[in-house]
């Protein structure tokens, strides 16, 4: 078990682990979500998806104040995670989506820091760009559905307001949040509420700036180092 943990540190603390994070996230949006909607594999899916983050996160800093907070947190959500999925009451969607949201954002910024750290612009480092990408969908699909808890009438889908347990809530604004990111906009769920409706709209300006200044950055850089050698 220490030998498997100490690869995974070790894995996550080089350039490869972005890349990794890139395919972790595309098995996490296009495979092992879907099938998230069964019963059998609900809970499977959240701890495999958690356990890609928790180990990221904390190889990914060298602080050890820091990696403490980490471990706190996976304590925290594993803990919410099992009272959520026992007790589907309203508060524990509330916390546990909570906890998660603060956490992404962190990775974010972590997985930001080794895009950008010094050293050459590699092919590894383009990836974990895109990967931040996804996980900025992953980030507001997750505030779109606490708002939605705090203000139930937030969000219409095709003219009727978003209601229903907390699973297909949260798979509706999964969905929305990346078809708001690449600006898609199909409108079959709609912002009412002001709150949502800047959420979005900061969405959808995230979702153009950010390939045009950080991964186009990267990309010239890859190749600027290209040339010089």
């Amino acid at each position: 078990m220490r030998g498997i943990l100490s690869y995974l540190k070790r894995l996550w603390a080089t350039d490869i682990a972005l890349t990794t994070l890139l395919v972790f996230l595309f098995i996490y949006i296009f495979f092992l979500y879907p099938m998230g909607e069964i019963d059998s594999v609900k809970v499977l899916t959240k701890l495999f998806f958690s356990l890609i983050l928790i180990t990221g996160a904390i190889a990914a800093t060298k602080n050890r104040i820091f990696r403490a907070l980490v471990l706190l947190w996976g304590i925290l959500a594993f803990i919410f995670l099992w009272v959520k999925h026992l007790f589907p009451y309203q508060v524990f969607p509330f916390l546990t989506t909570c906890l998660s949201l603060i956490f992404l954002v962190l990775l974010t910024f972590l997985i930001l820091g080794q895009a950008f750290r010094e050293g050459p612009t590699t092919s590894h480092r383009i990836t974990g760009s895109v990967a931040v990408y996804l996980l900025l969908g992953l980030i507001w699909s997750l505030a779109y559905y606490l708002i939605a808890l705090l203000i139930p009438e937030a969000f219409a889908v095709q003219g009727s307001s978003v209601r229903g347990d907390s699973e297909s809530l949260h798979s509706h604004f999964f969905y929305f949040s990346f078809i708001t990111l690449t600006t898609l906009g199909y409108g079959d769920i709609v912002p009412v509420h002001p709150t949502a409706r800047m959420l979005v709209i900061l969405e959808g300006v995230t979702g153009q700036l950010f390939p045009v200044i950080l991964i186009a950055r990267l990309v010239s850089l890859h190749v600027q180092s290209k040339q010089n050698t």
